[in-house]
């Protein structure tokens, strides 16, 4: 009785993970773009600016100079990063791997501080080599890229946990736009 119980479990336990894998793997969209996907947005976006050769030339410097700056700071994080899962997989006690865990995150936001400014100074860089039309229409593409993002990524909701306002007074049954009407019939 008891083995059929914990085959019963353990069986149980495999279809619920398996079901979950398989809806996280639904769920998740592939964010890496083929060699011919970036190559034909990289057309468009300079068709979009109207680039010279010349400033396409300029460009394809800058970029290569902004990649080269930015890749050691990258490797950093991934090792932090790679560090972060060893802890954790790690015997030492619980606040010893959260006060290491503290550490890394803390030394990944500092290198990701690092590669924003890269990354800031590489596009004040490209706009450098834009005329007055080219930056207006620069502008006009960040503002539609934004509004993309805002429209398929909607805002998260405030945190909801203990501490949170309002955690621990009653939250009624029916917000006030849809009270039920009782009165009514």
């Amino acid at each position: 009785m008891k083995k059929l119980f914990s085959l019963l479990m353990a069986a149980t336990i495999i279809a619920f993970g398996a079901c979950c894998t398989q809806a996280l793997a639904e769920q998740t969209p592939p964010h890496k773009l083929s060699a011919q996907q970036r190559e034909q947005m990289k057309k468009e976006f300079e068709q979009r600016l109207n680039l010279t050769d010349k400033q396409k030339e300029k460009a394809k410097i800058i970029h290569k100079e902004g990649r080269e700056q930015i890749k050691p700071i990258i490797i950093q994080i991934e090792q932090k990063r790679q560090e972060i899962e060893t802890v954790k997989l790690s015997r030492i006690s619980e606040k010893a791997q959260q006060e290491r865990i503290d550490e890394l995150t803390s030394g990944i936001r500092e290198l990701e501080k690092k590669a924003q400014e890269i990354r800031k100074a590489n596009s004040q860089e490209f706009e450098k080599i834009l005329t007055k039309k080219q930056k207006n229409e620069l502008a006009k593409m960040k503002a539609e890229g934004r509004a993309k993002f805002e429209k398929n990524h909607p805002p998260r909701p405030p945190f909801q946990g203990i501490g949170a306002p309002g955690f621990f007074s009653p939250k009624p049954l029916f917000p006030q736009h849809q009270q039920p009407d009782f009165t009514s019939k």
